[in-house]
């Protein structure tokens, strides 16, 4: 992303704050960082470049519409949905850069307000656990931090075998978050699947591998992607740790989908639970526990992973593309009609 780029992002983020989310002046320096007549030259400038007229014109655009829907449907604090891109562009790293800007906001906006009237922000976030995958990646590589800050960074899920795409991997994840925070990374050194219970059983005693669990139960946040059950939508497939016949195999448990290698069936509960039995990851139960989980996925492949992953009552925030979503909410709708008496 180039620099004219992040320029831009910057403006138009200080803009949406103040026209269209009514924040003042001295708000926004506490959210971004930096002083009050900086934000006035920012606000001077969007305005030089016909970045403000009535509305902000924002390269990621997003559906109010479609986030109420969500919100309304599953219960969720927040949502974000891109609104279409152009047929030849992936939506993932359209998708990936709105996650970077909402979550680095949240992320400032807990240090600034931190202790005032608003119980979600009551606490400012000082720990963050990450998954690995494609979506978290896209959203890496957009994640410009307007501060730096010296937030615990921990690696939610063991590594998988990504000789091909290291930078998907749970260490190098971690590793880019903690550096765009100048925080520190706690990691997991163990595979995400073992071969049984009993090698399971012994790598959680090592004393590093308890250290990073222990910090999983401090997370104020976890960012994480949702996988599918089918090989077009499963990094555990694309990673080569589960065969063709293996994934058919968990699908005819019922599975959909995956969070941090945990499998869910289309009403959210956990299946596939000989995996279970070997999978070094943040256990489910923690997540359950953490007030802002950040769910990133898009595509309309994952529809069903992503309706079961919102079904497990774990997903907070969903940050998606407008197809997914609508694809997600009809699906919903479907089956309502379907159980209708009569």
């Amino acid at each position: 992303m180039t620099q004219e780029s992040d320029d831009i992002y910057l403006l138009t983020e200080v803009a949406s704050l103040y026209y269209e989310e009514n924040y003042t002046q001295e708000q926004i320096a506490k959210v971004i960082g930096v002083s009050r007549s900086g934000i006035s030259r920012l606000l001077t400038r969007s305005r030089e470049l016909g970045l403000v007229d009535i509305h902000v014109h924002h390269p990621l655009r997003s559906s109010t519409p479609l986030r109420e829907e969500l919100m309304q449907q599953f219960g969720l604090q927040d949502a974000q949905v891109l609104l279409s891109v152009s047929p030849d562009e992936s939506s993932l790293n359209h998708v990936g850069a709105l996650g970077a800007r909402y979550i680095d906001r949240r992320i400032q906006e807990s240090q600034a307000v931190a202790g005032q009237s608003q119980p979600m922000l009551a606490k400012p976030i000082r720990t963050v656990g990450i998954s690995w995958g494609t979506s978290m990646l896209e959203m890496m590589k957009a994640l410009r931090p307007r501060r730096r800050l010296p937030l615990n960074i921990v690696q939610l899920m063991g590594s998988v075998d990504t000789s091909s795409t290291p930078d998907i991997d749970g260490p190098e994840i971690a590793r880019r978050l903690a550096d765009a925070y100048g925080g520190r990374s706690y990691y997991l050194h163990a595979p995400l699947l073992v071969a049984d219970r009993l090698v399971h059983d012994g790598l959680l005693k090592e004393r590093s591998l308890r250290r990073s669990f222990q910090m999983m139960e401090q997370m104020d946040m976890a960012l994480v992607g949702i996988g599918g059950a089918r090989p077009e939508a499963s990094g555990l497939f694309r990673a080569g740790y589960l065969d063709e016949q293996e994934l058919q195999g968990v699908r005819s448990q019922g599975a959909v989908g995956d969070i941090c290698g945990y499998y869910f069936d289309i009403e959210g509960q956990l299946c596939a639970t000989e995996l279970l039995s070997r999978t070094i990851s943040v256990p489910f139960e923690a997540l359950r526990k953490v007030p802002l989980v950040v769910a990133i996925a898009a595509g309309v492949a994952k529809t069903e992973a992503i309706l079961g992953a919102l079904r497990t009552g774990i997903v907070k925030i969903l940050i998606t593309d407008e197809l997914c979503a609508r694809a997600v909410l009809q699906r919903t709708a479907n089956r309502e009609f379907v159980e209708m008496p009569g």
